[in-house]
């Protein structure tokens, strides 16, 4: 009876981590779509099939990982290129922050271990989790970000070792597949926006101030600058949306 007792929480642990699992499955082809996309432009941009590996491991953004990938190919200086994927990040701790209330009682390796792999999708499937529960096991959690982290490794590989495998002369004609790419990840994002005038404005600042600095600063600088300047006055008009909705409310 006492052995039975013992196992009790292990077996817990282990039925909360598969229950994370399935719940992740939805959320994979997403991961292969965006993560085959994401090695094979590694592989473009010069990097081995290893290489990849090693960096969806440690970096594990797929955002993250297309800007790293154009601006090394851009040859910027690796200050920019650290600055810039700092920057891109930076929404992860909005959404650690969001979360957190859901992991209250938990111990503080167990938070960092559900920070670290965090996602926008894990965050999706998290965050309806807790609205549903109240809390957020770490054994569940724990087997959601595992289940996405592997599948966005392999799916870099695969997409990196299928790139490699190319000819050489097919790889030379791809070479523009690194900046369709990023317009396709606008287009995408501005057709299944809500705000589309907000982030039109937001695309056409960024724009300009490429246009008007490119001739007087350093590319790498110039993406970081018209990426803040965009994104500042997107969310300062849109704070400014809000706070005259709840005066009209008032």
């Amino acid at each position: 009876m006492v052995l039975k007792t013992q196992n009790l929480p292990a077996a817990t642990e282990l039925s909360s981590a598969r229950a994370g699992f399935i719940a992740c499955l939805p959320t994979v082809p997403g991961y292969w779509s965006i993560g085959f996309a994401a090695g094979a432009i590694g592989t473009l941009a010069g990097f081995s099939v290893g290489q990849t590996a090693l960096l969806a491991a440690a970096l594990y953004t797929g955002s993250a990982q297309f800007l790293f990938y154009s601006l090394w190919a851009a040859d910027a200086e690796m200050t920019s290129v650290v600055l810039s994927v700092m920057l891109v990040n930076l929404r992860y701790l909005l959404m650690s922050s969001a979360i957190s209330v859901f992991f209250r009682g938990q111990r503080g390796w167990q938070k960092v271990v559900s920070g670290l792999l965090l996602t926008d999708e894990t965050f999706g499937v998290a965050i309806q989790h807790g609205n549903q529960h109240g809390k957020i096991p770490f054994g569940w959690m724990f087997g959601l970000n595992v289940t996405a982290w592997l599948n966005w490794i392999i799916a870099c590989v695969v997409g990196a070792w299928l790139a490699a495998a190319l000819p050489a002369s097919l790889m030379a004609g791809l070479s523009f597949s690194l900046i369709s790419m990023f317009i396709g990840l606008i287009l995408m994002t501005w057709f299944a926006s809500r705000r589309k005038a907000l982030e039109t404005l937001a695309i056409i600042v960024a724009v300009l101030v490429t246009f008007f600095s490119a001739g007087h600063l350093d590319i790498s600088v110039v993406v970081i600058i018209a990426a803040s300047v965009a994104a500042s006055l997107a969310t300062l008009l849109l704070r400014l949306k809000s706070q005259q909705g709840v005066n009209h409310g008032a």
